[in-house]
């Protein structure tokens, strides 16, 4: 889909609001195709309406009911984000020029106005702004092209677009509509990503300040109301002639967490100036008394807390479905103590340093990405081991349907583990030489395939397992295998996204595009002659391991999958693993939340761990509840609340008032 001649772009709106039979006619994919019916009748219903955008309010009123139409209708066909994307990408709007609605009008721009509409609904869908929405193109060039740019805009046309070449009305009718896209995906129970947490507050700059006030007012609302989450369920082992209050315990520890650089040592200095109780613990005491809690029973509060949350989160109807989870594994801050005293919990880590570990599940894939569990790391722990004693108690919690975890976890052990839970699991697998792998990944160059679905026997009481060959990047390297993805779709349209006459090249396809299948041709045949002498290059090829039975090596028949329903397949089970990011996002703002120590006890470090768990847990919690009340059913996945705002409404009421 390109950009329309001027005549075109000059040229009144059609008769009708949006043509459902026309843009998606011509579109190469075929798939989920259900479109609304045409909206013209209802439209010619209208008296002295001539036209879509005769009268400009009515028109953008009938646009985003248009929109939400054809978006309840076809997100019921929808399986993933990359469908919603897809209903993004063909809506029918080619027709329209929102000349009204655009200040270059009547010259527009390299681009139509449409153009960028289907643009920037992407843009609000995920809460980005412009940079994100830019960058997200560049890295899905096949999306971009089924947007309608033959190339990437710069970052500034985006914002210029949204903020000067929009009208106000035009600007208010795309959140309405990409409300409306949420929405319905939601209600259709289509997994959205989790894109909340990973750069601040991503709609800080749109907001007026009469919304921030808002926000503000709600965020303290709510998080007065969520604060006893963290106390109710954390208990101290003291005798009877305690004179501190247990509460001042835990007060006192999230504010020294909510303080950047703050030490137990040092900390409670600070937080007699600001809290209103008479006693609090002096620093070696809070030390002593949090050092006594085991692991057992810091991962028992861990989970009593999250289960709290989860039901009050189930209140507004989250988390109640079958949820995907990832397992993974972050480091403390650096031990400089003796390592020898601590052998069996001081662990390596790739940078060469030494630290505590700890093993995590958490919820990935929604918008309450909540922490379910947490263990330390000891050496010697098998995966399986590790694996299982997450899972024991998480799958109590919530109903988990997909485990994604990186290579580390790749092992037989870890998947019978899984398969004993009733889990499915995801992660990339290690290639060794003379395995299974190597000599499929052979068989492959010496045949020219370049993706490939293998199928293990099943004994019928298990899922099969299936292991997916995709090609790697030729510049990447073994370091960075989530980077390994970013291009692995746009090489798979590229295998299909030219449809071939007789052998010739279509005339779509570029010189740039021509050169590039060249060259991979190239490298195909070149792995095809050292396969065929027996020398296998596996370091450009990535394998998947997967038990989840919507990967097949086959249709329902048996028979070879259709190319386009493989390559779809394919890119969902991408989509599908990226969600993975949203642990590693997580580790990241946990270590706001976290005390500094220069004490070497691994129990005490894992509290101070596991206590940021909570609190970032509880951040998630007033975040969904703050754009409920705000947004309530029209709320989309950006955050109301960043990480940032939580700290700064908590570190200023934490300790005031106290609850007992």
């Amino acid at each position: 889909m390109g950009p329309n001649t001027a005549s075109e772009t000059d040229s009144p709106d059609t008769d009708i609001r949006i043509d459902t039979t026309n843009a998606t006619a011509d579109r190469p994919n075929d798939t989920a195709k259900a479109v609304a019916p045409t909206f013209a009748d209802s439209n010619h219903e209208r008296p002295g309406q001539s036209g879509f955008f005769d009268h400009e309010s009515d028109g953008l009123d009938g646009f985003v009911a248009d929109v939400t139409t054809i978006a309840q209708s076809r997100c019921e066909h929808c399986e993933g984000y990359t469908d919603i994307e897809m209903v993004v990408c063909e809506l029918p709007i080619d027709h329209l020029t929102f000349a009204t609605h655009d200040s270059l009008a009547p010259y527009s721009g390299p681009y139509p106005l449409a153009i960028h509409v289907r643009a920037t609904l992407l843009m609000e869908i995920n809460g980005w702004d412009e940079t994100a929405l830019h960058d997200h193109l560049r890295a899905h060039p096949a999306l971009r092209q089924d947007l309608g740019f033959e190339t990437l805009p710069n970052q500034s046309t985006f914002w210029r677009g949204w903020n000067e070449r929009f009208s106000e009305q035009l600007r208010d009718a795309v959140q309405k509509c990409a409300g409306a896209i949420v929405r319905a995906a939601r209600a259709c129970e289509v997994p959205l990503p989790d894109r909340i947490g990973t750069d601040g507050a991503a709609d800080s700059g749109t907001d007026t300040p009469p919304k921030h006030q808002l926000v503000a007012e709600k965020t303290d609302e709510v998080w007065q109301q969520a604060k006893p989450f963290v106390t109710d369920a954390f208990a101290l082992d003291r005798g009877p002639n305690w004179q501190i209050h247990e509460n001042a315990f835990w007060e006192q520890h999230a504010y020294m967490g909510m303080r950047e650089d703050m030490y137990a040592r040092s900390g409670p200095a600070s937080f007699s100036l600001d809290t209103t109780r008479e006693r609090i613990p002096t620093g070696s005491t809070h030390r002593y008394q949090i050092g006594k809690l085991s692991v057992a029973e810091i991962r028992s509060m861990l989970r009593n807390t999250t289960r709290m949350l989860i039901a009050r989160a189930r209140q507004h109807g989250e988390l109640t479905g079958k949820l995907w989870a990832a397992i993974d594994v972050t480091k403390g801050f650096p031990f400089t103590g003796d390592v020898d005293e601590h052998e069996d919990d001081i662990l390596g880590y790739k940078n060469g340093g030494q630290y505590y570990q700890w093993a995590v599940l958490k919820i990935v894939g929604r918008d309450v990405p909540l922490v379910l569990d947490a263990i330390p790391r000891v050496r010697g722990q098998s995966k399986d081991e590790i694996v299982e004693k997450l899972l024991t108690r998480a799958t109590d919690m919530v109903n988990l349907n997909l485990v994604m975890m990186d290579r580390e976890f790749d092992s037989e052990s870890v998947k019978g583990t899984c398969e004993e839970y009733g889990v499915h699991y995801l992660n990339p697998t290690r290639i060794f030489t003379n395995s299974d792998e190597a000599d499929t990944i052979g068989w492959m160059y010496r045949n020219g395939k370049r993706f490939h679905v293998t199928e293990d026997e099943s004994d019928g009481d298990t899922p099969t397992r299936k292991q997916v060959y995709l090609p790697k990047r030729s510049n990447s390297n073994d370091e960075g295998e989530d980077d390994d993805l970013s291009e692995v779709w746009q090489e798979m349209c590229g295998e299909w996204e030219f449809e071939d006459v007789e052998g010739e090249p279509s005339e779509g396809m570029s010189f740039s595009r021509l050169l590039a299948d060249i060259q991979r041709e190239e490298e195909v045949e070149e792995h095809k002659q050292k396969a065929q002498q027996g020398e296998v290059d596996t370091a450009d090829t990535v394998v998947f391991e997967t038990n989840h039975p919507y990967v097949t090596a086959g249709d329902a028949d048996g028979q070879q999958m259709d190319a386009r329903a493989f390559v779809h397949m394919i890119e969902r089970l991408i989509q599908w693993y990226r969600h993975r990011w949203g642990i590693e996002n997580g580790f990241k703002k946990q270590k706001h939340f976290m005390v500094r120590t220069t004490s070497t006890e691994r129990d005490y470090r894992f509290f101070n761990f596991a206590f940021a768990c909570v609190l970032y847990n509880v951040w998630r919690l007033v975040d969904l509840l703050v754009k409920l009340a705000i947004d309530g059913e029209n709320r989309t996945y950006a955050p109301r609340v960043d990480a940032n705002q939580f700290l700064t409404v908590a570190k200023q009421c934490y300790g005031l008032d106290p609850p007992d």
